[in-house]
């Protein structure tokens, strides 16, 4: 993630929330993973398409992103995207400003910092497993 220059006068931040700062797609997939209502915060957002270049995002429907795409050689410039398109690699820079900088940030600290999920899927499976050696029954046996 690329940030800005910040100047240090006694510990405060001079940052400007509307500055346009350029990140990794993937960075905000993870942020709006969280929330739907988080991608509504892309529209009006430019972003690189790996192949039909810069394009603005102009609207979020359900799983859907739609970017209007200038430079492709199409007569239908809006284009329809999966969300998950910022996962599988499609977009390679999202040009957002720095307050929503912030919140994906404040974001990725939070996630961070709690257990990951799969750590307690793997302590409860042995009593799954369990659980179902215990659940046979005589015509079970038979086929066996």
């Amino acid at each position: 993630m690329t940030q800005p220059d910040v100047s240090s006068d006694h510990g405060g931040n001079n940052l400007d929330s509307q500055e346009i700062i350029t990140i990794d797609p993937l960075s905000f997939f993870q942020y709006a993973s969280s929330s739907k209502d988080c991608w509504r915060e892309l529209i009006g957002l430019t972003i690189n398409h790996c192949s039909f270049g810069l394009g603005t995002i102009k609207k979020i429907d359900g799983e859907y992103i739609y970017v209007d795409l200038p430079d492709r050689q199409e007569k239908k410039h809006l284009t329809e995207f999966g969300l998950d398109s910022f996962q599988r690699g499609y977009f390679t820079n999202l040009q957002i400003n720095n307050a929503l900088q912030q919140r994906i940030m404040v974001a990725a600290a939070a996630s961070q910092e709690m257990p990951p999920q799969s750590e307690t899927l793997e302590a409860e499976a042995p009593q799954g497993l369990a659980k179902k050696k215990r659940k046979s029954t005589k015509a079970t046996k038979k086929e066996a």
